[in-house]
């Protein structure tokens, strides 16, 4: 072992060492705190890292350790340990960003972990070297292999640096005023270069539904699976473990008009107004037969059930929401003033800040006048764009290529 040429033997020794660094330092130093390593100090990391490389090209023919990292022999065990090391993070909880470790060896932040750390960098300086050593012996059938190696390079070193540099905020936006102040993972309040005023927010639900629940307990029936029917544009008749439900009339928007003996739905267009549907439900011998109405409730009305024998009744479970959004006027200090609507998967791109529907004030439901943002800045992500697009092309030119050497065979 250790005698010139250097073997595969030798690389797993190399990663075994490395993996055996990163306990020590992972016991004696901790976690790596990446929130440190924000700019300016991952862009001198950065400029660090490629002068080293430089170096490490220009000095391989007289270290030959330095040589060693373009071989296969150190290339594949380098893979070998970071394939077992993904294979764990990925067999292991992680914890978000902020959180201690929940095992007291840190496998479940892996990303901190100084072993997997270590092995991704060794790793990083084998793209490196291949990707230098074809660039100056440069051949124009070696170009899907630079793209595809630059491209992975790229985006290993801006993702893993640009990481600290990322900004994900909550903001809390009102129909009262503009908001300009958003929150960290750490709940610090943060005073954004942007304000924000919700407008209207809507919510398109989908068609209501009518179950069976027990009369004491309100458990639905059966309480593992609840049988439903759902009550469309189309519905006329349905059935409910045997109950036979005919529909009378639905009202979308409704609020309850009380009298002495009995409560009657009208239309109401406005704050609070509740799903409302009268049905006729006959139990399955037709000897029993009630008519009256069944509404999901809203903050402003409580909800209403039928009940049938005592024992069961038809209730209507909260509408689920299909899609929801908010309609928004933007400022920010660069003197962008707009109109927009920000909607769950269809983010809002505004001078570097991505902008999604998080949530909303679920006890008010679609009358919510309130909408919470999230608010995320990546300034590195155009950079792993790039790296993701030369990797792509890459591959194009490399399947191009295998077809062309193919036809030229044929």
């Amino acid at each position: 072992m250790w005698k010139r040429p250097w073997k595969m033997v030798e690389g797993f020794a190399v990663g075994a060492g490395l993996v055996l660094v990163g306990l020590l330092l992972q016991f004696s130093a901790g976690p790596i705190a990446w929130n440190n390593l924000s700019f300016p100090v991952n862009f001198i990391i950065l400029a660090g890292y490629i002068l080293v490389m430089a170096l490490v090209f220009a000095f391989r023919n007289k270290v030959y350790s330095f040589k060693f990292l373009s071989s296969y022999a150190s290339a594949i065990p380098a893979l070998v340990y970071a394939v077992a090391l993904t294979a764990i993070m990925g067999l292991t909880k992680q914890m978000p960003d902020g959180h201690p470790a929940a095992d007291p060896l840190g496998l479940s932040r892996m990303l901190s972990f100084w072993p997997f750390v270590l092995v991704y960098i060794w790793i990083s300086m084998i793209v490196a070297q291949a990707t230098i050593n074809k660039a100056m012996h440069f051949k124009w059938r070696d170009v899907p292999f630079m793209l595809n190696h630059a491209g992975l390079l790229i985006v290993m070193l801006c993702a893993t640096l640009g990481n600290a540099d990322m900004q994900r905020l909550k903001m809390t936006i009102h129909k009262s005023s503009p908001e300009w102040r958003a929150t960290n993972e750490q709940g610090k309040i943060v005073e954004m270069p942007l304000a924000i005023q919700l407008k209207e927010f809507k919510i398109y639900e989908y068609p209501p539904k009518l179950m069976l629940v027990n009369g004491k307990t309100g458990d639905p029936i059966p309480k593992d699976k609840p049988t439903t029917i759902v009550v469309d544009s189309s519905f006329t008749t349905g059935n409910l473990q045997g109950w036979s439900i005919k529909l009378n009339k639905c009202i979308d928007e409704a609020a309850p008009l009380m009298t002495r003996d009995t409560t009657n739905y009208l239309p109401w267009h406005s704050s609070g107004a509740m799903t409302a549907i009268n049905i006729t439900a006959t139990s399955p011998n037709g000897k029993v037969k009630k008519t009256g109405w069944v509404t999901c409730g809203s903050y402003h009305f409580p909800y209403q059930v039928l009940s049938l024998d005592g024992k069961i009744s038809v209730a209507m479970p909260e509408r689920e929401p299909q899609r929801y959004l908010s309609r928004v006027e933007l400022m920010t200090e660069a003197g962008l003033h707009a109109f927009a609507d920000i909607e769950v998967n269809r983010p809002l791109s505004v001078e570097g800040w991505k902008i999604y529907q998080l949530s909303y004030d679920t006890s008010m439901g679609r009358w919510s006048e309130t909408s919470v943002l999230e608010l995320v800045r990546d300034p590195w992500l155009p950079f792993v764009y790039v790296g993701l697009g030369m990797m792509m092309l890459g591959a194009v030119f490399m399947f191009l290529s295998l077809q062309r050497r193919k036809e030229t065979k044929e």
